[in-house]
């Protein structure tokens, strides 16, 4: 494999003489004030585009407008996280997404065995511009790739698998990306990885939760607790069962009679006769969450419709949402209510790392 070229100002190096010349004026004097700008300079350089998708939520990583910036280059899309995204529709992505001046390709970056596959694609896809410089009487030169995607679908993990080392920084969080750098992968082909691109405003709230989710989102856009019951939902919707099967198992499912009867008109927050459901050490949590729904203090049950409910061995139903994942993890604020947050946290940290399986959010029908 060749060594790496040595990183530059994201201007390919100048050609000898009798062989093809870059463009003769380098970028505009002054950094770019956006990623995005950056970005349309960079795209002046090259060739070859290689737009980076996150394979859970293929459709929503892809930047809205990603035809009228790239134009008629073109592409090889990668999907990747492929370990972690759902293999079936996976599989139908990559088969909607390829057409003649466009292939896709669904890659896992923890196994190098398939880069010589993606060398060739990107030769493949490269052949028109070879043919042109050759046509003009000029010397073979490498084609020139730039690396394209939203913060964190794995752009700088994919110039790494390339080149078989860790020469670009990369980290599990959006923006680490922040300058250019050319880089050799190849005999015939040269890389420019760029920082990701993100709409400025993410209109849809529908498109912004999943990318809250998985993480590609700028930090703090949404609040966990939000993004945990949307994924809640997703998972509700897309693959049934998948919930039931990450929350531990009830221990007991029978509420003992002696216990205090609670009404409508309690207040959760004071103590009755010093039996008050929220703050009693002697009850599990489960028996909590049970005393809570039959003393009328809770409207979890609400109107949700039977795809949101679980039912227990004794065929007591719950709501599958954030309260039941604290109650069930034993996750309890130091008044003893279950504490949600620390809930949302462990449980989009969990989808994140595929313990709740291979999941993809994106349907290859929806537009």
């Amino acid at each position: 494999m060749p060594k790496g070229s040595k990183p530059t100002n994201g201007q390919p190096k100048g050609s000898s003489r009798g062989q093809s010349k870059g463009p003769s004026k380098g970028p505009p004097k002054g950094p770019p004030r956006t990623a995005f700008q950056l970005l349309q300079q960079q795209l002046k350089w090259v060739d070859l585009i290689f737009e980076v998708l996150d394979a859970r939520a293929p459709l929503s990583s892809r930047h809205p407008k990603h035809s009228e910036i790239f134009g008629n280059k073109p592409r090889l899309i990668f999907l990747t996280k492929d370990d972690l995204a759902d293999p079936r529709a996976s599989k139908e992505w990559a088969k909607k997404l390829s057409s003649e001046n466009e292939k896709a390709i669904v890659l896992c970056l923890k196994d190098r065995r398939r880069q010589p596959e993606v060398v060739n694609m990107a030769l493949e896809l490269s052949q028109e511009k070879l043919k042109q410089i050759e046509a003009k009487g000029l010397l073979p030169r490498p084609v020139r790739i730039c690396v394209v995607g939203m913060p964190n679908t794995g752009k700088s993990s994919l110039i790494n698998w390339l080149i078989g080392k860790k020469q670009v920084k990369v980290a599990d969080r959006p923006g680490v990306t922040r300058g250019p750098q050319w880089i050799r992968v190849h005999p015939k082909l040269e890389l420019l990885d760029t920082p990701g691109i993100l709409p400025p405003n993410i209109t849809s709230r529908n498109i912004g939760e999943k990318l809250g989710i998985f993480n590609l989102a700028p930090a703090g856009a949404y609040a966990p607790e939000d993004l945990a019951e949307r994924a809640i939902h997703e998972l509700q919707k897309r693959y049934p069962g998948a919930i039931e099967k990450y929350l531990p198992a009830v221990e007991n499912d029978e509420i003992p009679e002696n216990l205090p009867h609670l009404t409508s008109e309690t207040n959760p927050d004071e103590e009755e006769d010093g039996q008050n459901w929220k703050t009693e050490r002697d009850l599990s949590i489960t028996k909590q969450s049970k005393l809570n729904r039959l003393s009328g203090q809770d409207s979890a049950l609400g109107d949700e419709s039977d795809d949101n409910l679980v039912t227990t061995a004794n065929n007591f139903t719950e709501k599958i949402n954030l309260q039941l994942i604290a109650e069930r993890k034993r996750f309890l604020t130091t008044k003893g209510r279950p504490d949600t947050s620390r809930a949302a946290a462990v449980f989009l940290g969990d989808i994140r790392n595929g313990k709740l399986g291979r999941v993809t959010f994106d349907s290859p029908a929806e537009k």
